[in-house]
């Protein structure tokens, strides 16, 4: 039977484990980097019986050691990455464990003399990160009963091993959030660009055909049906598509276009409908262009290149709203508008047998018809001199 003696010592132990068990469990969920150090310093204190725990962290850049985080400290602490205690274990990357502070050669009174604090006992040991370089170190101050043990010394090491890997990985989480909201403002600017630019009164022409158009986009713009543009190549039919989305309540969506002609058949209907993990060895799940629209706009350009079977589960998207990646099981919901060009004759095709004439109805719910620039004669005089108005897009050529 224990005496009390061993009794306290097995129950303090315990404590120690459990709190690096604590710390495992935060590395594993906390995301924010001044939150994840105010409980690193907390339970390094903790864990070894100190009055005061602080991590100084490594500026390579500047060759110093800082620390945001001390117990009993608010501001920030900046001193020479070669000065104290805290430069000496970060330089030879071991222990030191010292029994009375101001009597150690390398001990630094100026923090003391900072903040009032009388430092007696310490134990500094280094953070490494998983590539063996320094990233800091976890330092304690007065025991609170005696002298840090070796005991301390091997559970502050293993608590710091832990922390600086927690550290790292905060500090990644933190970059990429911050690359992540950067991205999607640049992504908001980018927007806001292209919206301005395809305003319906960007374009420049002022012939009956050209002012027809505008108001049939104008009219169109908004709804959720599907639009088919027509034309010769190089009349801009993909410039009518962007202007149709920039000026929906879909535009904070995706504008997601597919050149049905650039494609062979098998590609395409990966390209489009995206592929399952696993379909043929080596292929990973790949999102389509079905899916990466949803909530957006498709423009299908040259859809009169599109295989028969292609066009099939095209009309199911539109019929149904749902569709499966190629070699998948599970049925995908999709909101999407459609919007298709051709400089085809459709309905020639169909005669032919090589379109689809269920699928010709659904797209050609409005038809907008691209005339070439020789039945515009008289707007050639304002399109020869675009930068007559900034941003407008010359109608309709590219």
């Amino acid at each position: 039977m224990m005496n009390s003696g061993e009794v306290n010592k097995e129950s303090k132990l315990v404590h120690k484990y459990s709190t690096l068990f604590d710390l495992c469990h935060m590395m594993s969920f906390e995301k924010d980097f001044n939150l994840l150090l105010d409980f690193l310093v907390k339970k390094s204190a903790e864990v070894v019986e100190a009055d005061r725990g602080t991590i100084f962290l490594f500026d390579e850049k500047k060759d110093e050691l800082w620390s945001k985080v001390a117990i009993g400290i608010t501001d920030v602490i900046r001193f020479d990455a070669n000065l104290g205690i805290a430069g000496e274990v970060l330089k030879w990357g071991k222990v030191v464990n010292v029994d009375d502070a101001y009597m150690y050669p390398r001990f630094n009174p100026e923090v003391d003399k900072k903040t009032g604090y009388t430092t007696k006992t310490v134990l500094c040991v280094p953070m490494k990160n998983i590539d063996g370089r320094p990233v800091g170190v976890l330092q304690v101050l007065n025991k609170k009963d005696g002298l840090f043990s070796k005991e301390d010394e091997e559970v502050l090491e293993i608590f710091a091993f832990h922390a600086a890997v927690a550290i790292e990985n905060a500090r990644l989480i933190g970059e990429l959030e911050e690359a992540k909201s950067r991205l999607k403002q640049e992504n908001v600017l980018l927007r806001e660009k292209a919206q301005g630019r395809f305003f319906v009164s960007n374009i420049i022409g002022t012939s009956p055909k050209v002012q027809e158009i505008m108001k049939l986009i104008e009219k169109v713009a908004d709804s959720p049906l599907s639009v088919l543009i027509t034309g010769e190549s190089g009349t801009g039919k993909e410039l009518v598509a962007r202007t149709i989305h920039y000026n929906s309540s879909r535009l904070e969506k995706s504008f997601v276009d597919i050149n049905c002609a650039a494609l062979p058949e098998n590609l395409l209907e990966s390209e489009l409908f995206g592929i399952e993990k696993g379909v043929a060895t080596g292929v990973e799940k790949r999102v389509g262009k079905i899916e990466m629209a949803n909530g957006g706009t498709l423009f299908l350009d040259e859809i009169g290149d599109m295989s028969l079977v292609a066009q099939a589960k095209l009309l199911r998207v539109l019929q149904e709203r749902k569709m499966e990646r190629v070699g998948g099981r599970n049925t995908i919901q999709v909101d999407i508008r459609v919007i298709a060009a051709t400089n085809k004759d459709l309905k020639n095709d169909i005669q032919k047998g090589s379109f689809r004439e269920d699928l010709y109805y659904r797209l050609n719910v409005v038809h907008v018809h691209m005339p070439p620039l020789r039945e515009m004669k008289e707007d050639i005089p304002t399109l020869a001199q675009p930068e007559s108005r900034p941003g407008a897009n010359p109608a309709f050529g590219t």
